[in-house]
């Protein structure tokens, strides 16, 4: 049997960036932020820390280089992706999966029972979990092949003594 694991066993939270809405900043601000701090993406919250947007590479791109305007003219709640959707830290891995390809995003902001920030879970995330999984199946795999291939090689050594005595 699988063990399913939860969103907050995988997730990233020293990865976990946020940008104050009405900050004034900016998409070349974020965007600094996001090369300074080699990350994909920052969560937008409000006044009250709640999670309201995230800006992602994508957003960036889409909203801001494809037009023939100054970076610094964008402000951060002109770029948000807002609804946020989120996940709680005690929903599977499985779920958000389903979650972010039924949305085609990348990223979900994982809360706390609280609807406080916990982190943030990435398909990289989900990616690295994955790996893990298929390598310790493989090494499994392995052992258990040996242990095989052992007790066959004894098996087929007992068989021929045996035809030897018998001889």
């Amino acid at each position: 049997m699988i063990a399913v694991s939860a969103v907050s066993e995988i997730m990233s939270s020293e990865d976990t960036v946020t940008i104050t809405s009405e900050s004034g900043n900016t998409a070349r601000d974020v965007a600094e932020i996001m090369v300074k701090k080699r990350i994909s993406s920052v969560i937008v919250i409000d006044k009250k820390t709640k999670p309201i947007g995230i800006i992602t590479e994508k957003d960036l791109v889409r909203r801001v280089c494809l037009k023939d305007i100054s970076a610094s003219r964008f402000t951060v709640e002109e770029i948000m992706s807002s609804p946020l959707i989120t996940i709680m830290a005690y929903d599977s891995v499985d779920t958000a999966s389903r979650i972010m390809t039924r949305n085609q995003i990348k990223h979900l902001v994982v809360l706390e029972e609280d609807n406080r920030i916990c982190g943030l879970l990435s398909v990289k995330d989900i990616t690295k979990h994955l790996a893990r999984i298929l390598l310790n199946d493989y090494n499994r795999y392995r052992s258990l092949k040996s242990l095989i291939d052992m007790a066959n090689t004894s098996t087929t050594s007992i068989t021929r003594d045996e035809n030897v005595k018998s001889s």
